[in-house]
């Protein structure tokens, strides 16, 4: 079990490792700056030395970035596609500077000219991005989402359709938002309703593209396409699910990242209630 949480960066990037190593946690997300701006500065080298150190002598086995809330890599908008473009690709190649491998981003939204022309447009916005980026080792994770508005990446197929579209199908991977997906349709209130969603992404994506999860309880009920996130085993989706993922052997190696609300105050909780769903046969292998 790889088990984490999205950590703050400030005050400097190699504050999250210490961030993550007081939860004791396997993995964390970052963003790798401000989320809400499009201009940043880049960080120092001295910052970089002191991330790279403070990684190498933690526990933490990966560390994940996630894309600024400003992104839409399927804008119909010129000057938005292209401000996108630029800072995914200062995203990777600075991800490739630190040693990151994957990069969270979300599919997205059409803005009105459809889901066909959205994807298509997404896809050319990370073909783009692979042949010029400097980042030849960063994988994209595309995250499932909602379906809020005109927001691409609701349907297993949406996914599947930017991977098929692309020259370069290798470079990706999916990040399963547990909250997303049930908003945007697929059941996971039950084991049951776990392996009917869990064979559908396997059928139409494949569970070999699975990279990492966010485990996060849903504020929003089933089908509202609402993105709004609870607490671990508080919202309308419930432990099941959770306790199913944690102790399916398919995910033992996989990341699965927290991003449940009131990061500092409520983290540590959301962490324990997680671990206090580990299988005792599954941590004692079976015996």
């Amino acid at each position: 079990m790889i088990l984490g949480a999205h950590v703050s960066v400030s005050g400097g990037l190699h504050n999250a490792i210490k961030s993550g190593d007081e939860l004791h946690c396997d993995a964390i997300q970052i963003f790798l700056r401000n989320p809400n701006q499009w201009k940043a500065k880049p960080p120092t080298a001295a910052i970089l030395e002191k991330f790279s150190t403070a990684w190498t002598e933690s526990p933490i086995a990966e560390v994940i970035v996630h894309d600024i809330h400003l992104s839409n890599l399927a804008s119909p908008k010129p000057e938005v596609l292209e401000k996108s473009r630029a800072q995914f690709r200062e995203q990777m190649e600075l991800a490739h500077v630190l040693g990151l491998r994957y990069i969270v981003t979300h599919l997205g939204a059409h803005l009105g000219e459809g889901e066909t022309i959205g994807l298509k447009r997404l896809s050319d916005s990370f073909d783009g991005l692979f042949e010029n980026a400097e980042a030849p080792d960063v994988m994209v994770l595309l995250e499932t989402t909602a379906g809020q508005g005109t927001n691409l990446g609701y349907r297993f197929e949406h996914l599947r359709d930017v991977i098929g579209m692309s020259k370069y199908p290798h470079r990706f991977g999916v990040c399963f938002d547990t909250c997303h997906v049930f908003a945007a349709g697929y059941d996971m209130r039950t084991e049951a309703d776990c392996e009917t969603t869990f064979d559908q992404f396997d059928h139409g994506i494949g569970l070999d593209r699975l990279k990492a999860f966010h485990l996060n309880d849903a504020k929003s009920a089933y089908q509202s396409c609402v993105d709004r996130h609870e607490h671990i085993g508080e919202g309308a989706i419930g432990a099941a699910a959770f306790a199913f993922i944690l102790n399916d052997a398919r995910f033992a190696e996989t990341p699965l990242i927290i991003e449940t609300p009131q990061m500092k105050t409520m983290h540590k909780t959301n962490l324990e209630t997680l671990r206090g769903l580990v299988a005792f046969d599954t941590l004692s292998g079976g015996d």
